[in-house]
């Protein structure tokens, strides 16, 4: 689906970059100038909508009737809906707009989470250059901080086992490293390669995971034949086959443990490779092939590399952050930086996720979502009872679904960057106001009577035509060049007339004319 994505982000795209080049420089401002372009443009298909839904609804308890009277002959029904539709009921026009508005929303989605392709305009290879880097420095990161706590602030004894577990394995890459990766004369590294995110700890990360997938697959080239192998196959992170067997052959429970520990990733740091890899991507290692990263599909990953990249730099400063980032030209980490830094909005970051973030402002990104979600939502359903009312006596399970979805937004809201979070409070806000505006300029209640009387009108127009006989009168010239009117009828007549009056010279009889012959 990313192709549609970014077929459809594009040129919104460039009305973003627009905004952010020319208007404004700051990400959440210009969130808010594109949210209202995107939400003007669509206003003529709302329109349409909303007047549509009016004409649709008068034919609703119709349509009902029909569905009751004929729910054993779904022939008939069909017949009988036929019918309808020849009168002006029209079951799918609001189909379109709605498909309209669906297509937009995937493209304004590509524009949000999408910065560095919108913004900066960075090609397919530094995208991804970004993304490697910001997954070897997410994880250094992660070591770092744990790495840096310190006894006195473990508030339960789970948290300092935790602690204890994620620097037990941060100890065997740094072991890994010195002893399958360390170069001739080199010196070797100790766990305070982890104090802080440097050159040496990222670089040391992103050794350590392609040589452990590079080792893993000369050792079993047929291994799972062509799959492709990933860090969680190899040996550094998980036990193997033959460690199994050793592992199954000890008896105690407190000596398996033991094993676990040293042959295996404890689960605090899988779980956060784990959700490292959702974020940016991994490396894996197929056939003859070296290791090579693939950046994930999820749209998100730019907002995250971003954010990470502007993290670094805050907290390490530039000079660390170019070197780091050595792959990445200087002018376009300059504008990375820059993109960073006006990616704050009121002080909310909106590159950083609120689950990981929670304090305040930040938690208000969600929050605000949820409630204008509900608003809208409520609003709604009052505007589709007030169009549709038979419909909505009908809804049942749709109802509970409709209220469902706020919630569901408010955990998305709080697991994607707040950027996205952001654009759908706004989006809700602008909706809300536009439903109001459509209701005070298309007052739905006004345009379902029109709808009724428009339908009295053709219905009685009909009936008129049915009860008219059908005289179809057409003009002729006669033999002594004059205009003459005359009913198909009449023509008729005279050209039975005119063929039996020649049959009777043919045949020498004398004809005789029959006005009231009508054959």
């Amino acid at each position: 689906m990313t192709w549609l994505y970014s077929i459809i982000g594009t040129p919104l795209g460039y009305i973003l970059y627009f905004i952010y080049e020319f208007i404004c420089s700051n990400v959440g401002v210009a969130i808010i100038i594109f949210t209202l372009i995107v939400k003007l443009a669509l206003l003529p298909i709302s329109i349409k909508q909303q007047k549509s839904s009016a004409k649709t609804s008068v034919f609703q308890p119709k349509v009902l009737e029909i569905q009751q009277k004929y729910r054993n002959n779904q022939q008939k029904q069909q017949e009988e809906l036929m019918k309808l539709q020849q009168q002006g009921y029209k079951p799918y026009s609001g189909c379109l707009p709605m498909l309209l508005s669906f297509l937009i929303l995937f493209g304004v989605i590509d524009v949000v989470y999408k910065p560095m392709t919108h913004i900066v305009h960075l090609n397919d290879e530094a995208i991804t250059s970004m993304v490697e880097t910001s997954y070897s420095a997410e994880i250094t990161s992660f070591f770092s901080e744990e790495l840096a706590k310190k006894d006195g602030e473990f508030k339960k004894d789970s948290e300092k086992e935790r602690n204890e577990l994620i620097l037990k394995d941060a100890q065997r890459i740094v072991d890994y490293y010195n002893e399958k990766c360390l170069k001739d004369g080199a010196s070797a590294y100790d766990i305070t390669v982890f104090e802080k995110v440097s050159p040496e700890s990222v670089e040391l990360i992103h050794t350590v995971f392609v040589t452990a997938i590079e080792e893993e697959n000369a050792l079993n080239p047929s291994d799972k034949k062509n799959k492709q192998k990933l860090i969680s196959d190899t040996d550094l992170y998980k036990i193997t086959d033959d460690e199994q067997k050793e592992l199954d052959a000890l008896e105690s429970d407190e000596a398996k443990t033991e094993y676990r520990k040293a042959h295996s990733f404890a689960k605090p740091t899988i779980e956060a490779l784990t959700t490292y890899q959702s974020y940016y991507g991994s490396y894996s290692c197929g056939g003859k092939d070296g290791a090579v990263f693939t950046a994930t599909k999820s749209l998100q990953k730019e907002l995250y590399s971003l954010e990470r990249f502007g993290a670094i730099a805050t907290k390490y400063g530039t000079d660390v952050t170019s070197r780091i980032y050595s792959s990445v030209s200087d002018a376009t980490k300059t504008e990375l930086l820059e993109l960073h830094d006006n990616l704050n909005f009121i002080g909310i970051p909106l590159g950083q996720v609120p689950k990981d973030h929670m304090g305040f402002p930040m938690i208000l990104v969600p929050i605000i979502s949820f409630l204008l979600s509900m608003l809208q939502t409520f609003i709604s359903n009052q505007t589709m009872r007030k169009q549709n009312p038979d419909a909505a006596k009908q809804m049942g399970a749709m109802n509970i679904m409709l209220w469902i979805m706020p919630f569901m937004s408010l955990w998305i809201a709080f697991t994607v960057p707040a950027g996205a979070g952001f654009y759908w409070a706004i989006s809700y806000a602008f909706g809300i106001a536009q439903t109001f505006l459509l209701n005070k300029l298309y007052d739905p209640a006004r345009l379902r009577a029109e709808a009724e009387e428009e339908l009295k009108a053709m219905e009685k127009a009909s009936k008129k035509q049915k009860s008219k006989p059908e005289t179809e009168v057409v003009t002729v010239i006669d033999e002594n060049g004059k205009e003459e009117t005359l009913s198909q009828k009449e023509i008729n007549r005279r050209k039975l007339a005119e063929a039996r009056r020649a049959d009777a010279l043919k045949y020498g009889e004398e004809y005789h004319e029959d006005s009231d012959d009508d054959n």
